[in-house]
C-alpha cells in the first residue's frame, strides 16, 4: 500500500515539474528537451504523463514541431485562479506589514496612459495624511513609483512617454532635464531602487522598488513615503525592508528574487 502511495506521489510531483518547465517556455519544448530540464527523467514515465495530460488538455502537442506546450485547460484554470488574485489582493498583507515595520505610508502603483496610478495605499502610524487616495494619477517622472516602472521599459517607450508628458517641475527639486532623467532611469534599473528627494511634494521623500511577475516583467512599484527628516537617519534600513517586501509580493506573482526571504 505504501509503495503505491509513493508511486502516486512521484507521478504527481513529476506532473507539476513538467508543467513548471513548460510554463517557462511558451513556444513549447520537445520531449527530449523536457527530459533534459527534468535532469534526465525516465523517457517512458515522461511520455506516459504527457499523454495523460494531453487527454485532459493540460498540455497541447504541436505536430509539425514535435513540441509540447501548456494547454487550454490549464490556461483556463489559471485565469480562474488569477481572477481572485489581483496585484492589490496579493500585495495587501505585505504592504500592511511594511507599514507596521516602518510606521510610514505605503503606496502601490502602476503605469497607465503615461502616468502613475495609485492602486492601493496603507497609512502608517505616522501618516502624512497627503491627499493621495487610491485612483489618483501622478506625473510619472517626479515620483519614485513612476520612475521605477519607467526604468524597466525599453528606451523607445521611455522616450515616447517623456515626449508625451514632458518633464514639468513639480517642486524646485524635480529633474526636468531630459538627458539627466534618462541617466537616472539607467541608474534605477541597475540598482532596482528609485528615490525622489522632494521632487513631487516638498519635504517628502519617496523610496520605491519594483514588483515583478512570473516573467520578470515590472508590473507595479511599491513605495515608502515619509518626511525627509524621518527617512534620512534610517534610509538603509528602510531600503532593505522595502526590497524584502517587493520581493515577497513578486514571489506571490511567481517571480523568484534573491531578496525573497522571511523576516
Amino acid at each position: 500500500m505504501e509503495r503505491n502511495e509513493n508511486s502516486t506521489f512521484r507521478s504527481m510531483h513529476r506532473i507539476f515539474e513538467i508543467l513548471e518547465v513548460l510554463s517557462k517556455h511558451p513556444n513549447g519544448l520537445t520531449m527530449m528537451k523536457i527530459m533534459d530540464e527534468l535532469d534526465k527523467a525516465p523517457k517512458s514515465s515522461v511520455y506516459t504523463l504527457l499523454q495523460q495530460m494531453l487527454k485532459k488538455r493540460y498540455v497541447t502537442y504541436l505536430e509539425n514541431e514535435k513540441k509540447y506546450k501548456i494547454g487550454p485547460a490549464l490556461i483556463k484554470l489559471g485565469a480562474v485562479i488569477m481572477s481572485d488574485h489581483t496585484i492589490q489582493t496579493l500585495a495587501r498583507t505585505s504592504m500592511e506589514k511594511l507599514s507596521k515595520l516602518t510606521g510610514e505610508d505605503i503606496y502601490l502603483g502602476v503605469l497607465e496612459g503615461g502616468r502613475m496610478l495609485i492602486i492601493d495605499k496603507v497609512e502608517g502610524g505616522q501618516s502624512l495624511r497627503l491627499n493621495l487616495s487610491v485612483g489618483t494619477y501622478l506625473s510619472i517622472h517626479s515620483n519614485a513609483i513612476g520612475r521605477i516602472i519607467l526604468a524597466y521599459r525599453n528606451p523607445s517607450e521611455q522616450k515616447e512617454i517623456i515626449q508625451q508628458t514632458g518633464l514639468p517641475a513639480m517642486t524646485k527639486n524635480t529633474v526636468t532635464d531630459n538627458d539627466t532623467f534618462l541617466r537616472e532611469l539607467e541608474r534605477i534599473r541597475q540598482e532596482e531602487l528609485a528615490i525622489d528627494y522632494e521632487e513631487s511634494v516638498e519635504g517628502v521623500m519617496g523610496i520605491a522598488a519594483p514588483v515583478k511577475n512570473h516573467l520578470g516583467e515590472v508590473v507595479a512599484g511599491i513605495c515608502i513615503s515619509a518626511p525627509v527628516s524621518r527617512v534620512t537617519p534610517k534610509k538603509d534600513v528602510l531600503i532593505e525592508l522595502l526590497k524584502n517586501i517587493s520581493a515577497e509580493i513578486s514571489a506571490q506573482l511567481g517571480f523568484e528574487n534573491k531578496y525573497n526571504q522571511s523576516f
